[in-house]
């Protein structure tokens, strides 16, 4: 029993402070587990926009038939078994991804049968012939790991669309194939049109060569202890969506699943030399 309770404070106004106290842990802790549109940086995937269990995603993209009792986080994106395969690979019972995908992480989200073709960044023909001009020409398909991303995000697949077959059950069967499409407001690369997004798939290193306001990635910090060259992807280094986004909202620091926070405009300014960079 605590000091004050010893020194003479009434039982009465112990007891209904201990009420309230767990009142208030009813109140607030369920609302941590559950998108209200902020999470806390660097902290998981949990609570998250892209945590889309059933119980609390806030954001309507139920598996069906339902998950449940599991309700899991990850099965949305990721599988332990007969997942999609890599094109190169041979046998096995998961289907096999076109070969653009050359990064498949247990992928178990549906992609497309033929990979479509995206209109890329274009910021128009009286843009200077060097530096943005050269990006442009550069960047001519979304790399692998921004082709996972646009399955959910150009609209084109249900978001809960996942598993094969071949996959156990969680509770009723797999796989969910409903018709659940993305929120507008995370719309990207709808009509596969991603000219007016920020640019994905170019080696960084044949732009920064052209582009005297393009800082180098070796010195310059998304995070305390990675470069942007740590954050490059593929054998030609190239940027895609995950060298801004932390997807799993881990190691970051910055808000929409950002590695950087855009606060006074720091994330734009590590990569871009048109202000003045400081360390994260």
């Amino acid at each position: 029993m605590n000091n004050q309770l010893d020194k003479g404070t009434p039982m009465t106004s112990w007891l209904t402070r201990l009420f309230l106290s767990a009142a208030l842990a009813v109140v607030f802790v369920p609302s941590a587990m559950a998108y209200s549109g902020s999470y806390t940086p660097g902290t998981g995937i949990n609570g998250t926009v892209h945590d889309l269990a059933t119980n609390h995603d806030g954001l309507t993209y139920a598996a069906d038939p339902s998950d449940a009792p599991l309700n899991r986080i990850c099965i949305y994106c990721h599988a332990p078994h007969n997942t999609y395969r890599l094109s190169t690979a041979t046998g096995g019972a998961g289907p096999q991804a076109p070969s653009e995908y050359d990064y498949l992480p247990l992928w178990n989200h549906m992609l497309p049968g033929t990979t479509p073709v995206y209109t890329m960044y274009e910021n128009g023909d009286g843009a200077p012939q060097t530096g943005s001009k050269a990006l442009q020409e550069e960047a001519t398909a979304p790399g692998g790991v921004s082709l996972l991303c646009l399955s959910c995000h150009d609209g084109a697949i249900a978001v809960n669309s996942y598993g094969n077959s071949a996959q156990l059950s969680a509770s009723v069967s797999n796989p969910s194939n409903t018709n659940t499409r993305i929120s507008n407001q995370y719309l990207v690369g709808k009509d596969y049109y991603l000219g007016n997004h920020h640019p994905i798939g170019f080696k960084w290193s044949d732009v920064e060569g052209v582009d005297q306001e393009i800082r180098d990635a070796d010195t310059h910090f998304l995070t305390p202890s990675t470069t942007v060259r740590d954050h490059l992807y593929g054998m030609d280094e190239k940027m895609e969506c995950a060298t801004c986004h932390s997807v799993h909202n881990k190691g970051n620091g910055g808000e929409r699943l950002l590695w950087r926070s855009d606060q006074s405009s720091q994330l734009c300014l590590t990569c871009h030399d048109k202000g003045i960079y400081v360390d994260p």
